[in-house]
């Protein structure tokens, strides 16, 4: 009896310590759009968003340019979730690199999430469209890009049990000038992977089409904040337009 009354309490403890690891997890945080290596001209505003998570709600983001804090959102009841949005007039021309951070209802810091772009008379000036979403040159000079424009399934901070399979599903604009057809995919890109598959086919799409593109997913084991990234790739690889992900929380 007192050999199982000593396991059950190393048992305790060490349930105890993974509560603990749990709680003192940091947020974490990613700068959706524009992409990296954008270009924008003198005079105009960068449109900037930036999305966080943490198990203990997310109370502030903030935005950093040259190590000084430039813009933040606060929120009075901090959710799983949610994603910040900033238009930021830069005072100087030139490369820029922004740093984004997430702080907790605890006061915990994230990890900086890093965006570098091009702005005024050392950018070159990209099409309007790439001050959302990412412009690269495929086949036969196309122009590819893409715009996300809604979440069809699982919202951010959506509670799902552990272990539970669910489908994640992104609307998704074709902005490009040309169709997309056989090769083009929707990519895990970073965080926590938890597609059942690495990358799904997109839907042939017409330009300016709208396409829905889903991903079979599995909630991990383990309870907490989960974030995971997305990123379109066309035939050649090569990754294009907004990035996009999915927060859940594993009660």
């Amino acid at each position: 009896m007192l050999r199982w009354i000593r396991r059950l309490g190393a048992l305790a403890v060490l349930l105890l310590a993974a509560c603990a690891a749990q709680e003192r997890r940091a947020p974490t945080v990613v700068i959706v759009a524009p992409p990296e290596g954008a270009a924008f001209e003198a005079g105009e505003a960068i449109p900037i968003a930036v999305s966080a998570a943490s198990s203990a709600g997310v109370a502030r983001v903030e935005l950093w340019l040259d190590g000084a804090l430039v813009a933040s959102e606060q929120r009075s009841e901090p959710p799983i979730a949610f994603t910040a949005r900033f238009a930021y007039r830069p005072t100087r021309e030139g490369a820029l690199l922004f740093q984004a951070f997430a702080v907790d209802a605890q006061g915990r810091r994230s990890a900086p999430a890093v965006l570098r772009v091009r702005y005024g008379a050392a950018a070159t000036p990209t099409p309007n469209l790439a001050v959302v979403t990412t412009v690269v040159v495929g086949e036969r000079g196309c122009r590819q890009a893409a715009l996300f424009v809604q979440d069809v399934t699982v919202p951010d901070g959506t509670p799902i049990r552990a272990g539970t399979v669910f489908t994640k599903t992104w609307r998704m604009r074709n902005v490009s000038t040309c169709d997309w057809g056989l090769g083009y995919m929707l990519v895990h890109e970073s965080d926590t992977p938890l597609g059942l598959v690495s990358r799904v086919n997109v839907p042939p799409t017409p330009s300016n089409g709208v396409v829905d593109i889903s991903v079979p997913m599995r909630a991990p084991d383990q309870p907490g904040v989960y974030t995971s990234t997305w990123r379109l790739q066309d035939p050649q690889g090569q990754w294009f337009g907004n990035r996009v992900f999915v927060v859940i929380r594993v009660p």
